[in-house]
This record gives C-alpha cells, structure tokens and sequence, in this order.
C-alpha cells in the first residue's frame, strides 16, 4: 500500500519487477518508486518458553515459513547447524536471492553454541 500510494509499481512481488523487499539501502534506481531505507521494526518481549531467534534474510523467507524455520530449532543442535540447515533447506527449494541466517539461542542450559 505504501508502494502505491508513491505511484510505485509493483510486479510479480518485485519493487519495479526487481527487488523482492520495499527497504533496503542501496538500489537508488528504485528511490522513486517507494524504496525506504527506514526499518519496519517490531518490539518483542521475550517469554521464559522463548528459546530461539532466527535472523534470515530474504532468500530464506522467499521459500521458508518461520514454521519451517521453527523446524530446525531443536535442542540437540547447535546453532551453528540450526542455520546450516535454514541455508541449505533454502537452496534446496529453489532461492536464487541472498541466503543468510544467524541464529541465537535463549535459555539454554547446555554448551553448545
């Protein structure tokens, strides 16, 4: 909506037909098409159940739900492994954008990191 409203144009859930996200630094060709480099920024309060937070860039989410993300996050992994294979299950679906992912663990009474 906030695309739009800047006449932006928005094909095949592109920005323009080429960016898959609306803020990103960079990319000033699209400045003019509703482009922002201002976060969307979300506060959360964590929970003692919380144990997880994965941190992905948009290749991930392009072919995973945070429920598959969630998948992943076992407790008899390291973090290490957990985004390994967030990374490898986004390659496996077909994401050809950037695959990052970092992933935190909360409360955890063991040593693997």
């Amino acid at each position: 909506m906030r695309v739009k409203s800047q006449n932006g144009l928005i094909v095949m859930n592109r920005l323009g037909g080429v960016l898959a996200v609306t803020r990103a630094f960079g990319d000033h060709s699209l400045k003019d098409s509703g482009l922002i480099a201002v976060p969307h920024i979300v506060k959360y309060t964590l929970k003692p159940f919380d144990k997880f937070l994965v941190i992905a860039s948009d290749g991930v989410w392009d072919e995973l739900s945070d429920q598959d993300s969630i998948n992943y996050c076992k407790d008899e992994c390291t973090t290490k492994q957990i985004a390994s294979q967030i990374v490898k299950s986004a390659l496996s679906k077909g994401s050809k954008d950037n695959i990052s992912t970092i992933v935190l663990r909360f409360h955890s009474g063991n040593s693997k990191f």
